[in-house]
């Protein structure tokens, strides 16, 4: 049995309506490439696939030739000594190998580890050191830096090379070698690890996060969040295929709605971005929120780009100001919905405008099948309007399986029934859940918890910021002070009269105690590979530069 798209309640009135409706139905029998590919073959010739590279050129992959290319791969693969539950790591940009390299493992049995091109050859070692990876399909344009790893590294065998240089097996070699017919093995089951993907490590060595079948089953979310999907639809993000916001809410989750998916090679540029999704028409997608600043520094997007198509997009990753949502819809001229997701557990919580309003600060209530609530430090539900941390109800099926060879981490983040997300947030009297930081990231200031989210949503609201980062800093009057970290718009400049405006702004719409007392401004942040601002960044060069002076 495959496919699943009836999960969706449609016909209700509200979330609340939808989630009452909501019944898990995932097959034992679930199988991610049968919900993703064979599920369409009835419309075999009708494009999964656009890809855009760097120069413009374009290719487009129907249903029918994806799963044909996938199967030879996976054939390909199974000639290279991969079985069921080894591991392929796939170290591409978004491209069709990309998504064809992925698939062929899930065709196979294998778990596939997406590793972004962010990473250094040494973080791509400990990755395929800790995963026990056997394979590694890379560009031809990096292939000459792993190119010894089959020799250094006991469990792992062979580079597999995308495009005509580069020392290790040639994709077009083995993909013209392999069959397009597959047989498997046994049959597939909703249980079967697929999926490998390691934490950001924002603290210590990061993760490897085991994820079954039916999480992706468990996706439902998406629909709500981009207003339901609708035939004519085509999907685009920026976002690395290398993270679940790019992987799983970009492709995995989008194919088993039968939506095609735009995609390209090409570096993130704002006025480019919007040129090509008005040239294919792309009509939903994620947008994170550092893509939308910087699309938010076009002087006038409508003007520039008429024919854009956008129906909804959603945001997510990191709190999304009042603003930068008001400037999506007016300015960009699109629907707008939040998400809230992690690599362990991806699209839980978020809005759908479709079924009802939201208030615009929020972040969105749990999406019906997702049971989500604030508890406190001994896993009891907080009443609404208490600050506490953002928990799922253990069992859910988009929750990972595990930490891959980390037990003892994995059980750490339960108390009770409750999986810990470590962000802290509250819900109002209607059921909507509002973020209020990472709990490491929360500010202490004069008796008060600050979520740095909150500062930061009033500083982007100030005429003249593009965006900005808050910290704490060490202050013996008030244990903390907040800073904040200023990058502005083209065209304007730094001066203490903007100093002054956004220190005024804030104490106007939060509160004394959360206004920045210093300003600093800076041309660039420090980013993760996934294009959050890392405060902890931040924190360390304000800890080091207090230290000299």
């Amino acid at each position: 049995m495959i496919g699943l798209h009836d999960q969706t309640v449609r016909g209700a009135k509200s979330l609340d309506d939808a989630a009452a409706r909501h019944r898990w139905n995932i097959p034992a029998d679930y199988s991610v490439v049968g919900d993703c590919l064979l599920r369409h073959q009835h419309r075999a010739d009708d494009p999964c696939l656009i890809y855009e590279d760097e120069a413009g050129n374009v290719q487009r992959w129907s249903w029918g030739g994806m799963l044909a290319a996938v199967n030879r791969f996976a054939n390909a693969l199974r000639a290279l000594g991969v079985g069921r539950g080894d591991v392929v790591a796939v170290y591409l940009p978004q491209r069709p190998e990309n998504a064809i390299a992925h698939f062929a493992c899930h065709r196979l049995g294998a778990l596939s580890l997406p590793i972004s091109k962010l990473f250094a050859p040494e973080a791509v070692r400990y990755r395929l050191q800790h995963s026990e990876a056997k394979v590694l399909v890379v560009d031809d344009e990096t292939a000459e830096l792993f190119a010894a790893f089959p020799q250094e590294i006991e469990t792992f065998k062979h580079v597999v090379v995308v495009g005509a240089a580069g020392p290790g097996q040639r994709f077009d070699a083995l993909m013209e070698r392999a069959s397009s017919d597959f047989t498997l093995d046994r049959p597939y089951t909703s249980e079967d690890p697929f999926l490998l993907m390691f934490t950001s490590g924002t603290t210590g060595n990061p993760k490897a996060v085991i994820h079954h079948a039916r999480m992706v089953a468990a996706q439902n979310g998406l629909d709500y969040m981009f207003n339901f999907f609708e035939p004519d639809d085509l999907y685009f993000s920026s976002a690395d295929w290398a993270w679940v916001g790019g992987l799983v809410t970009g492709l995995i989750g989008i194919w088993p709605h039968g939506v095609p998916v735009l995609a390209t090679s090409a570096r993130f540029d704002p006025e480019r971005t919007l040129a090509m999704v008005e040239r294919h028409g792309a009509t939903r997608g994620l947008y994170a929120p550092t893509a939308l600043k910087r699309l938010r520094e076009l002087p006038s997007p409508k003007k520039m780009f008429p024919n854009l198509r956008l129906r909804c997009i959603f945001s997510g990753g990191e709190a999304v100001s009042p603003e930068l949502k008001r400037w999506v819809r007016e300015d960009l001229g699109t629907e707008f919905n939040m998400a809230y997701g992690q690599t362990e557990a991806n699209a839980t919580v978020g809005t759908c405008k479709a079924l009802e309003d939201f208030p615009i600060e929020a972040l969105g209530k749990p999406m019906p099948g997702h049971r989500m609530d604030i508890i406190d430090a001994d896993g009891a539900v907080l009443p609404p309007g208490e600050v506490g941390e953002i928990a799922l109800r253990k069992g859910d099926p988009v929750l990972m399986a595990t930490y891959f060879r980390n037990e003892k981490a994995f059980a750490e983040r339960f108390i009770g029934d409750w999986y810990l997300t470590g962000d802290t947030g509250w819900k109002d009297d209607t059921g909507y859940f509002y973020f209020k930081g990472r709990i490491d990231d929360v500010i202490k200031t004069s008796g008060y918890r600050v979520g740095p989210g909150e500062v930061e949503a009033a500083i982007i609201g100030v005429e003249g910021v593009a965006s900005c980062a808050v910290i704490g800093v060490p202050d013996e009057r008030v244990g903390e002070s907040i800073k904040a970290f200023v990058k502005v718009m083209p065209g304007q400049q730094p001066t203490p009269e903007l100093t002054a405006r956004i220190q005024a702004h804030v104490r106007s719409v939060l509160a004394k105690h959360e206004y920045p007392r210093e300003i600093e401004y800076m041309d660039e942040f420090p980013m993760t590979v996934t294009g959050k601002i890392r405060r902890r960044d931040l924190r360390e060069m304000e800890i080091a530069k207090r230290a000299q002076a």
